[in-house]
C-alpha cells in the first residue's frame, strides 16, 4: 500500500494550486476574463491555453480522477470517488440503448470502468463483466422499461442511485471517514426524496442506503402540525434535518435541502480540517478539488448568462 506520508507530501505540494480567493474574484469579472484567469493559474493542466471553458473543467476533473487512481489507499476510496462515474456512464449507455440516442453527450469522465468496455457489454448484450451492483441496476432498469420508456426516466435513475448507495455502503463499511460522509449525504438526499414524495410509503421506496436516520424516522416530513413534526424529528435524532426541512417549508421549495445534500461531504471535513489524519487528508483534498470544479463551472455558466456577482456566489458549494 502506498505510504500515507508520501501521499500527504504530494497533497501539500499541490495545495498551492487551489484558486482560493481567486475563485470569488472570478465573479467580479466577465466570462472571457474569468476563463483567462483560470488558464493563467494552471486550472485545467499544461495545455489549458488551447481549451474552452468546458474542456478546461473536464480536463481538471480527469486530473482529479487520475489522482484518485494513483494515490487511493485502497478499494474503499477508489470506489467512493469513482463508482458514481461508472454508475452514471452505465446508465447513460442504457438510456442511449433504449432510446436509440447518441451516448457521447451523456457520458461523464471514466471511473474504474473504461467506456469502451461498457460499450462492448451493450453491443454484446452481455453484462457479466460489470460489477454486481451495476448488473442489478440494469436488470431493474430493463424491468421498468419493458413496456416502454415514456415517463420512466426518474424510475430508471432511482434504480441506479439505489444500487450505487448500496454498493458504497458495503464498500466503505470498514472506513470510518467514508462511512460518515456517505451517511451524511444519504440522510440529506433522503430528506430531498421525502420532500418530493406524496407520503412516507412512496418515499421509502426511493430512499438510499447508508444513512444514519432510519426510513420511518422521516415521518416528520408528513406531519402537518409543526410542533408535532419538530418533536418527531427530535426523537428521531434528526435535528439538523429538521432545520433544513423547516427552511424548505418556509421557502416553499426544496432548494435548501438539495444544497445541504450537495455540500454534506465537504461540510463534514471543513468542520474538522484541523483534525485530519490517516486517509482523511486524501479524502478532503479530492472533495475540495471536485468542489472547486463545480464552483468554476457555476461561475463560468452564470457569467455567460450575465448574472450578478451576488447571485453567482449563492450557487457556490462549500464557500
Amino acid at each position: 500500500m502506498i505510504s500515507r506520508t508520501y501521499v500527504n507530501g504530494v497533497i501539500a505540494a499541490k495545495e498551492k494550486y487551489f484558486l482560493g480567493e481567486k475563485l470569488l474574484r472570478l465573479c467580479e469579472s466577465d466570462a472571457a476574463t474569468a476563463l483567462r484567469t483560470l488558464k493563467e493559474n494552471g486550472f485545467g493542466g499544461d495545455a489549458a491555453e488551447e481549451k474552452g471553458a468546458e474542456e478546461l473543467i473536464r480536463a481538471e476533473e480527469a486530473s482529479i480522477n487520475a489522482f484518485v487512481r494513483e494515490y487511493a489507499a485502497g478499494e474503499a476510496e477508489r470506489e467512493y470517488f469513482l463508482a458514481p462515474l461508472d454508475t452514471h456512464n452505465v446508465k447513460a449507455y442504457f438510456k442511449a440503448h433504449v432510446l436509440g440516442a447518441d451516448v457521447a453527450p451523456m457520458l461523464a469522465e471514466e471511473g474504474t470502468l473504461k467506456t469502451g468496455a461498457i460499450a462492448e457489454c451493450f453491443a454484446k448484450e452481455d453484462f457479466s463483466a460489470l460489477p454486481d451492483y451495476l448488473q442489478k441496476a440494469l436488470k431493474e432498469a430493463e424491468t421498468i422499461c419493458e413496456n416502454g420508456t415514456e415517463g420512466k426516466g426518474a424510475k430508471v435513475g432511482e434504480a441506479f442511485e439505489k444500487a450505487l448507495y448500496e454498493h458504497l455502503s458495503e464498500s466503505c463499511k470498514g472506513e470510518s471517514a467514508l462511512k460518515k460522509i456517505l451517511a451524511a449525504k444519504a440522510d440529506r438526499t433522503n430528506l430531498v426524496i421525502a420532500l418530493r414524495s406524496k407520503d412516507l410509503a412512496s418515499a421509502k421506496e426511493a430512499f438510499l442506503a447508508g444513512g444514519n436516520v432510519k426510513a420511518d424516522s422521516f415521518a416528520f416530513c408528513f406531519i402537518e402540525d409543526e410542533e408535532k413534526a419538530r418533536t418527531a424529528a427530535e426523537k428521531a435524532g434528526a435535528h439538523d434535518l429538521w432545520k433544513t426541512y423547516a427552511a424548505c417549508k418556509e421557502s416553499g421549495g426544496v432548494a435548501a435541502a438539495e444544497k445541504a445534500a450537495a455540500e454534506a461531504e465537504i461540510d463534514y471535513f471543513a468542520k474538522r480540517k484541523y483534525e485530519l489524519a490517516g486517509t482523511k487528508p486524501f479524502i478532503y483534498y479530492v472533495l475540495r478539488r471536485r468542489t472547486e470544479c463545480f464552483n468554476v463551472r457555476v461561475a463560468l455558466v452564470c457569467l455567460n448568462a450575465g448574472m450578478k456577482e451576488s447571485e453567482i456566489k449563492k450557487r457556490f458549494r462549500g464557500v
